[in-house]
């Protein structure tokens, strides 16, 4: 054992004049708590962010965030998710108020909004999660329009 009162002997200096090795790259490049170049938030944050107000946020990220493509993915699948949402809950209600007078098909017209309802809060509760963690989550079929759409939107340099 050694005894506390003793001062340790100091690490040895580099010579005056020498030149110190160089540094390995930092490894911040890859970590997720690095702040993206364009909102100044982590990726995962602002991909949670992006997924959480679904249209808005990921049209705000998809403008403000140019080089992260996992901020950009999750604010591109917000979008496609946000829309359906929107496109989803106009039709079923055109469809309701047109045919909620016949007697049983008014209600599996409700029940069959429902469901869509209730798959798409799921599917949002589970984007906002994922991004959040850190992970990347396809919306089955929404994810892969989204790659499409961010390949298209990537400018590609000759």
């Amino acid at each position: 054992m050694s005894d506390p009162t003793v001062p340790s002997s100091p690490s040895p200096e580099p010579a005056p004049g020498s030149i110190p090795p160089p540094v390995a790259a930092s490894p911040a490049a890859a970590d997720p708590s690095t702040p993206s170049a364009g909102s100044g938030l982590t990726p995962n944050v602002a991909a949670a962010l992006a997924s959480f107000f679904l249209l808005i946020g990921g049209i705000v990220f998809i403008l403000i965030e140019k080089k992260n493509q996992f901020v950009r993915f999750y604010a591109m699948q917000s979008i496609f998710l946000g829309g359906l949402w929107v496109a989803l809950s106009i039709a079923m209600t055109i469809v309701f108020l047109m045919l909620h007078g016949i007697p049983l098909i008014g209600t599996l017209i409700w029940l069959t909004s429902l469901v869509f309802r209730i798959v798409l809060f799921v599917a949002w509760v589970v984007m906002v999660i994922k991004a959040f963690q850190n992970k990347e989550w396809e919306i089955p079929y929404l994810g892969s329009l989204a790659r499409q759409q961010l390949a298209k939107m990537t400018p590609t340099t000759p």
